[in-house]
């Protein structure tokens, strides 16, 4: 048995404030740098997803195993942590974890002198790490394969200022997700890490990390479901705290994004006031490169069916190696509303076209793949007709809280048990 909600906006309207769940990815970072600090530090505000709670735990835990679930920062951070321990560790995940590659950083991490075994298949978790004296002392130089995932760059990142001559990362191919990567640096330069970025190299000073106290923003990430509710309800006034102007998330873009689809943006001392605006001329084409933040695509999919604006979409390749192949998975759902998602290349660009309003002839009954983003990208479609989720549980692995934040500005659901 699954839990399944079956949404809607029966009024037409969204208002009301909600206080956004922190940033996984921040927390994520502030927990690792902090377990390397000599000094502890307060971090504050600190996400309650699944994954920050994984990622607390192995830290915390004495333990010759550990597990990382489906958290997938969490099992390559702490792979990279693990080259720095007192003892050897094997570090499992769930089957779905055991899919995504873990080879780019493996290969690195053994360049600077890890330890570290395959248990099962070749470049794929689980992991045996034993820890080794004079990581990167007679190699400091790396060469990483930088169109894969981030995560392998910022884990790198994290320990480098703890090797004895530093970190210098030679980025190999266009790097995705280059956002995340600005967003440890920034937080290494907090914690009084010196680097720099040129070209396609990144060099990290050694250096210890200066304990001070760090507040988590508010993810943009997870703001994303409410801007795409704002574009497709009638009506829309909400009010959501713990975001900031200037953010150190790639994802803050988002804002940008929707003011073309009439959702306006007000900050506050408290967070933002977000919107749904007229707008005289509406667009009939929609093209961005999510190069930097693939985490909101499904959610503007979805805002591009809902409102019938074509959406010629790139650097959406990482989609592919997520929780769930996130391009199949969007295609499958959208095509159950008459929206069309297609692949084609265009002077060798891969792109992702969205077209077709989308229309519903059932209650508009979507799967989310075992897949957090799947169940709240697709959610605002119910501000335009009634929908059933199945499996709701997994928005824990970054938003817990989600669907209590989705009723409090106007939604209603009801629990619906699938066999």
């Amino acid at each position: 048995m699954s839990n399944a909600y079956r949404l809607s906006l029966p009024k037409g309207s969204l208002s009301g404030t909600l206080v956004l769940e922190s940033s996984k990815s921040i927390s994520n970072r502030a927990l690792m740098i902090r377990s390397l600090c000599k000094t502890p530090f307060e971090i504050i505000g600190l996400s309650t997803s699944d994954d920050t709670t994984t990622m607390q735990a192995m830290l915390a835990s004495d333990h010759d195993t550990l597990f990382s679930g489906h958290a997938g920062s969490s099992y390559r951070f702490m792979v990279a942590r693990a080259c720095l321990g007192e003892k050897e560790v094997t570090i499992n995940a769930s089957k779905q974890l055991q899919r995504r590659p873990i080879g780019p950083l493996v290969k690195a991490l053994r360049k600077l002198g890890a330890d570290i075994t395959y248990l099962n298949k070749e470049g794929f978790p689980p992991l045996k790490v034993k820890p080794v004296k004079g990581l990167g002392e007679k190699v400091h130089e790396v060469t990483l394969q930088a169109g894969i995932s981030s995560q392998y760059l910022t884990a790198l990142l994290l320990i480098a200022p703890l090797l004895p001559n530093g970190l210098t990362v030679h980025l190999e191919g266009t790097p995705v997700s280059i956002s995340y990567t600005h967003m440890t640096l920034t937080m290494l330069s907090y914690f009084g890490i010196q680097y720099t970025f040129e070209g396609d190299t990144i060099t990290v000073q050694p250096g210890a990390y200066q304990a001070k106290d760090y507040a988590v923003e508010g993810d943009w990430s997870a703001a994303s479901y409410f801007y795409s509710m704002a574009a497709l309800a009638e009506k829309a006034e909400i009010s959501i705290e713990g975001l900031r102007e200037n953010s150190i998330q790639g994802d803050a873009v988002v804002k940008d994004i929707y003011s073309q689809f009439g959702v306006e943006t007000e900050f506050t001392a408290t967070g933002i006031k977000i919107r749904k605006v007229y707008l005289k001329e509406k667009i009939k084409e929609f093209r961005f490169d999510f190069s930097s933040c693939p985490d909101i695509a499904q959610t503007v999919m979805v805002t591009l069916g809902g409102l019938g604006i074509k959406g010629v979409l790139s650097g959406l390749q990482t989609l592919k190696i997520k929780e769930t192949n996130r391009i199949h998975a969007m295609r499958t759902e959208l095509a159950r509303v008459k929206t069309i998602l297609h692949e084609k290349e265009e002077d060798g660009t891969p792109l992702i076209i969205i077209t077709g309003k989308s229309k519903w002839k059932d209650k508009g009954k979507f799967d989310t793949y075992d897949d957090h983003r799947m169940a709240m990208a697709l959610t605002p479609f119910a501000c335009i007709h009634q929908i059933l989720i199945k499996d709701t549980d997994v928005v824990s692995k970054s938003y817990p809280d989600f669907w209590q934040d989705v009723a409090a500005i106007g939604m209603t659901f009801e629990k619906v048990k699938l066999k």
